[in-house]
């Protein structure tokens, strides 16, 4: 621990890192609280999967481009009018009667318009530390940190709509989204990193090989979470889905603390991978069971943030700085696509076939994901080997 600490002591660390969180926060509650409520409108899954999908998409869409333009103009302006536009997007979608539709289209209008925190995050990390070791320890806190937001933000939302109902978690959801972004942005380290302007094509990043893999690793690693979602929710309900999902969360977080901070090898993302797998694997002695279910995706998820971790570890090393921008917008691009076709297939598993079957679905999506990581370990860049403080 005593590695997290030092690191939180460094000047702009802890206001970035906690600002961040909050700016993302609101995306935690998202999938659940939109698929109840959607669900509740219109009496099937098949709307909700296609309304997360829409709205994946549309983030999948605007991701490089804002990347790409925060590299050209800045990381304020860009945020500012995302932060601004996607609280609207939600509360359209909560209080204006809507049909299907229209549900999906403002679902794909808010996928274009949530907040670049992410990309912005990560590529402002590089400039707050001085070692690869504590730009890496620095990695693993986001990793960690995003899990936190899906053990809160589930719970949050499903507790929020049991004791009231939809709306409040939505207008919960625009609200945090206004003040994280407008808090993120305010920051002197963030809108005067000095991260340099690109002047390379749009696009040209893709031409590097380690960055293809690492998209295709993230939209198969995304895709599956989608499916395993809506598949939980569909298994054991609205009431509990919530506190199974976060249990991945939970065994994400534990996991991160544990190893994240670690150099790893090359190979290490192909056995991270391979952990989630093996927890998703043992779901199928039990896939209706709540306790059996949550013991699995705890299992699972000590694999989760460490992975996380490790992508943004290979891009900090393998990218130029000016190009990261762009890059973690192809990154959370192929995060969209893979999280808005899981939706959208797990929807439609659930409602022809079984919740099971989205379950097997999200299994076989992390196995293609350890596939394509087996595949990249030739040239994959490895780390220098660290031992906590």
């Amino acid at each position: 621990m005593r590695t997290y600490i030092d690191l939180f002591k460094r000047p702009g660390v802890a206001q970035v890192v906690w600002s961040q969180l909050l700016a993302r926060f609101a995306m935690g509650m998202q999938t659940i609280t939109f698929t109840i409520h959607l669900q509740q409108v219109f009496h099937n899954y098949t709307v909700p999967g296609l309304a997360i999908a829409a709205s994946t998409v549309g983030g999948a869409l605007a991701g490089p481009i804002l990347g790409r333009w925060m590299a050209t103009v800045g990381i304020r302006p860009i945020i500012l009018v995302t932060t601004i536009l996607a609280p609207i997007c939600m509360l359209l979608i909560g209080f204006f009667p809507i049909s299907e539709a229209l549900a999906v289209f403002i679902s794909l209008m808010l996928g274009v318009c949530i907040p670049p925190v992410q990309p912005a995050a990560r590529a402002v990390y590089p400039t707050l530390v001085d070692t690869e070791s504590q730009r890496n320890t620095l990695y693993s806190i986001d990793a960690i940190l995003q899990e936190v937001i899906w053990i809160l933000g589930p719970v949050l939302a499903t507790i929020l709509i049991a004791f009231t109902n939809t709306l409040v978690p939505i207008t919960v959801m625009a609200l945090i989204q206004l003040f994280g972004g407008l808090w993120f942005i305010s920051l002197p380290r963030v809108h005067n990193a000095p991260i340099p302007r690109s002047t390379k094509p749009m696009g040209s990043v893709l031409k590097q090989k380690i960055v293809q893999y690492m998209i295709v690793i993230n939209l198969l690693f995304v895709a599956s979470f989608a499916a395993l979602e809506i598949g939980t929710v569909a298994a054991v309900g609205q009431k509990q889905a919530g506190f199974v999902i976060s249990m991945l969360s939970i065994g994400s977080v534990l996991g991160g603390l544990a190893f994240g901070h670690r150099i790893k090898s090359p190979s290490a993302l192909t056995k991270q991978l391979a952990i989630v797998l093996i927890g998703d694997l043992f779901i199928f002695f039990n896939a209706t069971s709540p306790l059996w279910l949550g013991a699995c995706l705890f299992v699972a998820g000590i694999g989760v943030a460490t992975a996380f971790a490790t992508i943004g570890a290979i891009i900090g090393k393998a990218v130029p700085l000016d190009d990261t921008t762009e890059v973690y917008g192809w990154i959370g691009a192929g995060q969209n696509v893979g999280y808005g076709l899981g939706a959208a297939l797990a929807g439609i598993v659930v409602d022809q076939l079984s919740s099971t079957h989205s379950l097997g679905l999200a299994t076989a999506l992390d196995l293609f994901a350890m596939l394509v990581a087996l595949a990249a370990i030739s040239f994959t860049p490895g780390f220098r080997s660290q031992k906590d403080k």
